[in-house]
């Protein structure tokens, strides 16, 4: 936990440097009611800061409200600070395991927004559910207790023991395309 505390200020730091749009990421322009004002921005890196930012500041709140002490600047290495000050504390109370849950999975979710490049997503080819045609990928690991998924981009998922036979319907797919292309 002393390393997740420690590690999730950098990360925060590191995601701003993310903010500015990468060549295949979720980019939306930025500007309100003003259409293209302004530069498209990362909304994976905005989401990842936003939920370092919450996920430490309602832990601190927990503690400043339960143990009648004033809480830090709404700033992650302070609120990091401050929750490392009362780990020992948090780590007794009753609540302790969502804590450990939470900041965890917002750790791992924020290094791979952080440092995952989708140039690194590999598509594996079409969907194979009937009906869909979406972009199949492997999925990233979110956390330790996860298996490894292969998933489309409408959220249909393979495990494992699937992807045997997701690998013969998407040979099967790509040479019924291959003889289709053949008779045109």
């Amino acid at each position: 936990m002393r390393s997740c505390l420690g590690e999730l200020p950098d990360i925060y730091a590191d995601c701003e440097a993310a903010l500015l749009p990468r060549r295949h990421g979720p980019l939306r322009p930025v500007g309100g009611a003003r259409r293209h004002s302004g530069p498209p921005l990362d909304e994976g890196a905005m989401a990842t800061r936003s939920r370092i930012l919450g996920t430490l500041s309602s832990w601190a709140a927990l503690v400043a409200d339960e143990r009648g002490v004033g809480a830090p600047r709404r700033r992650p290495a302070e609120l990091a600070a401050f929750l490392l000050g009362h780990l020992d504390w948090l780590l007794c109370h009753p609540a302790a395991g969502d804590f450990v849950e939470e900041l965890l999975d917002a750790a791992e979710t924020a290094r791979r927004a952080a440092y995952v490049k989708p140039s690194l997503v590999t598509n594996l080819g079409s969907c194979v559910h009937p009906g869909c045609a979406r972009p199949l990928s492997p999925a990233p690991l979110t956390g330790a207790k996860d298996v490894g998924q292969v998933r489309c981009a409408a959220g249909h998922t393979w495990l494992p023991h699937q992807w045997l036979a997701l690998m013969r319907n998407l040979r099967r797919e790509q040479g019924l395309g291959r003889s289709a292309e053949g008779a045109a």
